[in-house]
């Protein structure tokens, strides 16, 4: 080897750990968004309601769907007996009813169905408060990049540490708390019964205090007059001490 190599070769492996060094290492952490979700009143009232929607939906499809069969029984039941314009007429009508079978279904539990727009109306905006205390929490802790471990992302390890799942959830329930006491204190406000305590307490406010105006001025009256009893005595005494030390004068 070149003996003016050697420095240079030195020189660049310095620099490449110095560089490597310098950059900085990303901070990742996790959540399990299902975790999460699991654990809030709102989420589960909301997934309450889509399935029953959707149940209501599976049941009137289940409900459609005996009715043809029954139709269609009962054609092939009564086939031997009926026209041939008989018979093109009733499979025509089991036709039409499987083809607006078809575009409920679709209608409910297509792509762009109703179950998504309520999912979107429902879920969704749980979701997105979720996704916003991550946010919060992420720019707070200086994370890089937050995985949800429920989702696809493949996790094969990671240390508890970078489990930020129970603070956002504390972070929300404490949100809720906060919001419901605000709510009930709302309505507590505009309550007659609300009302009706604030006036009590108000009177009993204003009773209390004329009550202690009116002993601090008995008190006040009571000192003055032992006051001037006091003084009466005291120039009645000096009045006799005149007397006896000036008797001519009397």
């Amino acid at each position: 080897m070149n003996r003016l190599a050697v420095p240079y070769l030195i020189i660049i492996s310095l620099l490449n750990i110095n560089i490597s060094f310098s950059q900085k290492a990303e901070r990742i952490g996790y959540i399990n968004m299902e975790y999460i979700l699991s654990k809030m009143e709102d989420y589960k009232t909301a997934n309450q309601q889509l399935e029953e929607k959707i149940g209501k939906w599976k049941n009137e499809i289940e409900l459609i769907k005996t009715e043809i069969k029954v139709l269609r029984d009962s054609l092939e039941i009564e086939r031997p007996l009926l026209t041939f314009d008989i018979i093109e007429d009733r499979e025509s009508e089991i036709k039409f009813e499987e083809k607006q079978l078809n575009d409920y279904q679709i209608k409910r539990f297509g792509v762009n169905g109703d179950w998504v727009t309520q999912e979107l109306l429902l879920i969704r905006p749980i979701q997105d408060q979720v996704l916003n205390v991550v946010e919060a929490i992420s720019k707070q802790k200086k994370f890089d990049k937050i995985f949800d471990q429920s989702a696809d992302a493949i996790m094969f390890y990671s240390e508890k540490k970078y489990d930020i799942s129970e603070l956002v959830l504390k972070s929300i329930l404490k949100t809720e708390k906060l919001e419901k006491l605000k709510l009930e204190f709302e309505d507590e406000k505009t309550n007659p019964e609300y009302e009706a305590k604030k006036k009590l307490i108000e009177e009993t406010k204003a009773k209390k205090a004329k009550e202690v105006k009116a002993k601090r001025e008995l008190l006040l009256k009571q000192r003055d007059e032992k006051r001037k009893a006091y003084q009466k005595r005291r120039d009645s005494l000096l009045e006799l001490r005149k007397k006896k030390n000036n008797p001519k004068k009397s």
